[in-house]
This record gives C-alpha cells, sequence and structure tokens, in this order.
C-alpha cells in the first residue's frame, strides 16, 4: 500500500491538480490568521471545514487522473481495487495531515496565548473535517461517478450537506460550536468518531461498487 500511495502522490504532483485546492486554502489561512487578536478555535472551525472541501477535493482529483487503461494497470500492479483506494485514503490522508500541521504551526506563532489543549481542538478537528472530505470524494469520483459534472455536483452537495446541515450529526455541531464560542467536547468526540466510521464505510462501499463495475 505504501508503494501504491508513493505513486498516487507522484501522479498528483506531477499532474498539479493540487494547485488549485491547495492555493485557496493558504489563502484563506492568510486571511484568517492575519490578525493576531483573533481567538483561536474560531478560526480552527473555519480552516477545518476548508480542509474538508480540500480533502475532497483532492481525493476526486487524484482518483480522476488515471484513464482507464491506466487504472487497469494499475489494478494489476497493486493486486487489486482494495489497495489502489487504500493506497490513494493514504495519500490524501497525508497530504491532510501536512496542511493540518501547517496550519496549527502558523497559528502558534502568532502572539496569543495559545495552549496546548487549543492546539489539540484543532489538530482533532482539522483531521476529522480531512476524513471526512476523503470519504465524501470516494464516491463521487470516476470510481462510480464516470462524467465530470455530475462529480462537481454531487460534491458540492454533500459537502454543502454535511457543512451546513443542522440535522447531519458530523461536522456541523463541531464547527458550529468553535464558531460560537459554544462547548465543544461532545461535538469534537463526535466528529472524531463518525469521521474515522465514514471514511471505512465509505472505502468498503466505493471498492465493492467499483469492483462490480468493472
Amino acid at each position: 500500500m505504501l508503494a501504491v500511495s508513493r505513486y498516487y502522490l507522484a501522479l498528483l504532483g506531477h499532474s498539479q491538480r493540487y494547485l488549485p485546492a491547495l492555493l485557496a486554502y493558504l489563502a484563506l489561512c492568510v486571511i484568517l490568521y492575519s490578525d493576531p487578536t483573533s481567538p483561536p478555535l474560531p478560526l480552527y472551525g473555519v480552516s477545518g471545514g476548508a480542509l474538508m472541501v480540500v480533502a475532497c477535493w483532492l481525493t476526486i482529483a487524484l482518483l480522476d487522473i488515471e484513464d482507464p487503461v491506466q487504472v487497469l494497470v494499475t489494478l494489476s500492479n497493486a493486486g487489486g481495487r482494495r489497495m489502489t483506494i487504500g493506497g490513494a485514503l493514504l495519500t490524501v490522508s497525508g497530504c491532510s495531515a501536512v496542511l493540518t500541521l501547517v496550519t496549527l504551526g502558523w497559528s502558534a506563532v502568532k502572539p496569543w496565548q495559545l495552549h496546548w489543549g487549543a492546539l489539540g481542538v484543532g489538530l482533532l478537528t482539522h483531521l476529522a473535517c480531512a476524513l471526512l472530505g476523503i470519504a465524501i470524494g470516494l464516491p463521487c469520483s470516476r470510481l462510480l461517478v464516470s462524467r465530470i459534472g455530475w462529480t462537481v455536483l454531487s460534491a458540492v452537495l454533500v459537502l454543502g450537506v454535511v457543512l451546513l446541515g443542522k440535522w447531519v450529526p458530523l461536522a456541523h455541531p463541531l464547527l458550529q460550536a468553535l464558531m460560537n464560542g459554544a462547548a465543544y467536547g461532545g461535538p469534537l468526540a463526535l466528529a472524531v468518531v463518525t469521521s474515522v466510521v465514514a471514511v471505512l464505510v465509505s472505502a468498503t462501499v466505493v471498492g465493492r461498487l467499483a469492483a462490480r463495475r468493472s
């Protein structure tokens, strides 16, 4: 799986499809963390939601790079659909972890009274949002959706529901609590658990459906 992940990372880097999402995310962070007087937790809520969109973008971009013939070659060399999906998941998770560390490091160098507890909340928030973004991106990619128009539409709709739907107990309760200064312990635990479950279920279901289609 590590070999597949390295291959996908090289493929993504060579394609430069990561650039729009990366530049947009960094621009957002520049705006968010430029004011040294702003409290960090509400900002973590905003950048965490943005990272979910970035992780979804990277997942779709990565899985849509190869044409059908290249996909068959990769499947043959990797040893099956499970390995390729796992490699893609590992690649996007690694990229999201790097962006998370950059975001937290950026916030930590500001002259705030920032404690390790706040950094821990930021770390868990961003990683949970990244996993949810991957879980959304997998079924919206070429593995199940062949046309780019439907891919974009489905990804935007699902991201909108997850980020803005008050009735969806995934990321919205946590992001809302952080941005409003409310108690975030319960929503944080819920987001971490549901994000792990969501990415595992998404990878399993997408792998089985993609195998049936091929």
